[in-house]
């Protein structure tokens, strides 16, 4: 493949150019504004649990144009999936260059090894769903991002957390922050139930289980998480269930970053009165919204979406092309 001008003007991204990433997205999605804090605390996860490639291109002081690419580690046997991410500033907008930053990232997934490339892209981004379309991108799988309104909505979750509450105190369960939680092996138990959730979720693109260890530094090091927003169910010695929103360091929306329970209590109620503690609790802190993003493929948690108000704000599309 021939070097391009983008592949001259591009040079290696930093940490410290997670600011100038986020900017570029918030300009491209100002209704949903990337924190700065929390990209770079991703990137910085990133490093540690994947292979990973970043590049941006700057024009006088501004970010114009930014590709990023990583994957996993290899499983014998396994499909490898990589992930390219571009990004180009709309008022520098080119389809040649959209092309080529998407080139460059699936070159280097080439030389590690990727099989397919994958990519996610809301569906109102139409300029890049076309490009990823002539480039024979297809579509995989399907995530809804929604979104619920903390005003409109606030006697209905006020009222129907105080609700869930009861009911799970009527079948033993208790719920309550891990701050609040005294039991030494908390967090253990905590992983265990969340790698087990996890493994449940519908994806195509596999997710290896991270120790415990890379689990504990990836939830409670984020800068967006607190001990005290980190709703659990308790029954009995058993951590059977969580919930989590992230919340803005500097800007943006609070999102629900994690909600699942334990396969042998699923079908009680359990993921819904968690889930209802945690917006009760963005109520209280002052949240006017919260955000949450499930696949397609997973009605149980959207009948709980639906129930609580959530509206549908735009599909995310997953979309994958042999390499």
């Amino acid at each position: 493949m021939p070097v391009t001008d983008l592949d001259r003007e591009l040079r290696p991204a930093t940490l410290d150019d997670a600011a100038l990433v986020a900017d570029l997205e918030s300009l491209r999605n100002p209704d949903e504004p990337r924190d700065p804090v929390l990209l770079r605390y991703w990137w910085q996860m990133a490093d540690e649990l994947e292979n990973t490639m970043r590049r941006i291109h700057m024009r006088d002081g501004i970010p114009v144009a930014f590709v990023g690419a990583s994957h996993a580690g290899w499983v014998d046997g396994a499909r490898r999936f990589g992930v390219v991410r571009p990004l180009l500033r709309y008022a520098e907008w080119s389809d040649s260059d959209f092309e080529q930053l998407v080139e460059i990232g699936e070159r280097w997934l080439r030389t590690e090894g990727a099989e397919i490339a994958v990519t996610r892209v809301r569906e109102d981004f139409r300029r890049e769903l076309a490009v990823f379309g002539r480039l024979g991108f297809r579509e995989d799988r399907r995530m809804r991002t929604s979104e619920i309104d903390l005003v409109a909505r606030r006697e209905h979750i006020v009222r129907s957390a105080r609700e869930s509450l009861r009911q799970m105190r009527d079948q033993g369960i208790q719920v309550h922050p891990i701050s609040d939680d005294r039991d030494p092996e908390r967090f253990r138990k905590l992983y265990a139930t969340m790698v087990e959730a996890k493994r449940d979720v519908p994806t195509t693109v596999p997710e290896a289980d991270i120790t415990f260890e890379e689990w504990h530094r990836y939830w409670f090091g984020n800068p967006s998480i607190r001990q005290d927003r980190f709703w659990i169910a308790r029954e009995g010695d058993d951590i059977v269930g969580c919930s989590v929103l992230d919340c803005p360091v500097v800007r943006g929306v609070p999102n629900t970053a994690f909600t699942g329970t334990l396969r042998r209590v699923r079908g009680r109620g359990i993921a819904r009165a968690i889930k209802y503690q945690s917006l009760a609790q963005a109520i209280e802190d002052g949240y006017t919204r919260v955000r949450t993003s499930n696949d397609a493929d997973n009605p149980p948690i959207l009948r709980i979406n639906a129930e609580m108000g959530y509206r549908l704000v735009a599909p995310i599309i997953e979309m994958h092309r042999e390499l």
